[in-house]
């Protein structure tokens, strides 16, 4: 009968854990990291001159920043993003190659649902909608070609999809499993010239890697 006891007891702590950390007036706020790499080579021929050369490019980016969300009712939350993201490309074209670095600011506003399978893991997804200051520099290795760089605002709008879990009562990490994004951007040259651009993006465990780290508080 104590042993039963006992059992009933460890269940409704953990059910009581688990509720906790979802339930409505629980906080987070974590820390988001993100990162990227990825090389290739190819052959490009050019059917107008009959030559051909290697295109060889090695793009790396990693991200960092501060997340804060609170339970507007049970599984459910609202918050935001800080981020800041550093990205490099080395693309090797022929006898021009150049080097690319961007770096950018953004922040972003999202909604999300929890699918708890156990009172450890389960699933969380939701929209966001967000706005990002890029700029962007090119330099090349002819010494006849001047740098080049750019400026642009980026305004973005998708659903992600992110497997969570809890080690512990108020710890809890996430990664990012899916995302659905459209994104315009407008921004300006050194010249000035002015651009824009409308881009739609679905990745599903893509080599972007998104982390997130985070810290429950508030629950009773």
């Amino acid at each position: 009968m104590k042993k039963v006891l006992l059992l009933i007891s460890a269940f409704l702590l953990a059910f009581q854990i688990s509720k906790a950390q979802t339930e409505k007036g629980s906080q987070t706020l974590g820390v988001n990291v993100s990162f990227h790499s990825q090389k290739s080579s190819n052959v490009i021929n050019d059917p107008n001159s009959g030559s051909s050369y290697n295109l060889n490019s090695k793009s790396s980016s990693f991200g960092i920043g501060p997340s804060y969300s609170y339970f507007i009712a049970n599984k459910l939350d609202i918050g935001v993003n800080l981020g800041y993201d550093h990205m490099s490309n080395t693309n090797s074209q022929g006898s021009s190659p150049y080097r690319s670095r961007q770096y950018d600011y953004s922040a972003q506003l999202f909604l999300r649902k929890y699918f708890m399978y156990t009172d450890k893991i389960g699933l969380r997804a939701g929209p966001y909608v967000g706005y990002g200051k890029y700029n962007t520099k090119n330099t090349y290795s002819d010494p006849n070609q001047a740098s080049d760089t750019y400026k642009s605002d980026n305004y973005s709008a998708g659903a992600n999809l992110a497997l969570v879990y809890y080690p512990s009562r108020n710890i809890g990490i996430s990664a990012s499993l899916a995302n659905i994004a459209y994104q315009h951007s407008k921004g300006n040259d050194e010249s000035p010239n002015n651009y824009s651009t409308n881009t739609f993006d679905a990745s599903f465990i893509s080599s972007n890697v998104g982390l997130s780290l985070f810290y429950v508080f508030g629950a009773k």
